[in-house]
């Protein structure tokens, strides 16, 4: 994985190798320091802490010129059948505009297969919404992102090579708006947050000479995009 995708699609289970840089927020030392009876740190004329000369402590005080910045970022791996997809959390301790440390940590992971329809379909079937609920499930950890519009879902709809072009192009939209149609009924996830798309026979994932190449293009694809 790279980081970092905008464009990100509902995913799980993923493992995911984080790399930390060589000085990590938990491990970080600095100088001490110096500290009155009541255990404040002082501070010179000028409003500068007073440090001491040894890097022994892991206190990074405000008031001392250390900033805590703290982000969302969203890391996804497509694959052929479906994708993963992990929001991580980076943190910065920053002192005088210089990155001093760094951290990245996984806060969620998920992974979905590509939803399937059968040929010259768009109804959901008992079984597409199971997997559509789980769906909803795994939204959870986007919902406050989507709720603040920093966030948006894109879902997309395909077909396979068989019919006209412009029938498919119909057809595939029809599959992209039954899913949001079912997030909306019942996952009470906001129109307003729903981009509803279709791309016809295009962007094919599978063999159209086969029928199994073809159970794969009939598919809805469900992203979420980090603005």
């Amino acid at each position: 994985m790279s980081y970092m995708s905008k464009k990100t699609v509902i995913a799980a289970g993923i493992a995911l190798a984080v790399s930390l840089p060589v000085q990590a927020v938990d491990n970080l030392v600095v100088n001490g320091y110096v500290k009155s009876s009541s255990g404040a740190p002082v501070t010179s004329s000028s409003g500068e802490c007073v440090r001491t000369s040894y890097k022994d402590t892991q206190e990074l005080l405000e008031k001392c010129g250390y900033k805590r910045v703290e982000k969302e970022v969203v890391e996804v791996d497509n694959q052929p059948a479906g994708a993963g997809v992990a929001v991580i959390k980076e943190t910065e301790i920053v002192k005088d505009a210089v990155v001093l440390a760094e951290k990245k940590e996984i806060i969620a992971e998920t992974f979905i297969q590509n939803l399937a329809f059968g040929f010259d379909n768009a109804e959901l079937t008992a079984a597409d919404k199971a997997e559509l609920d789980s769906v909803i499930a795994k939204l959870d950890a986007h919902r406050p992102l989507l709720r603040q519009n920093v966030e948006h879902l894109n879902i997309i709809g395909y077909t396979d090579s068989v019919g006209p072009e412009s029938y498919n192009q119909k057809l595939s939209e029809r599959r992209a708006q039954a899913v949001a149609d079912y997030f909306a009924t019942s996952g009470n996830v906001r129109r307003e947050v729903m981009k509803v798309m279709g791309r016809g026979e295009s962007n094919p994932i599978g063999d159209n000479n086969t029928e199994e190449g073809r159970a794969l293009n009939r598919r809805v694809v469900i992203e979420v995009v980090k603005h």
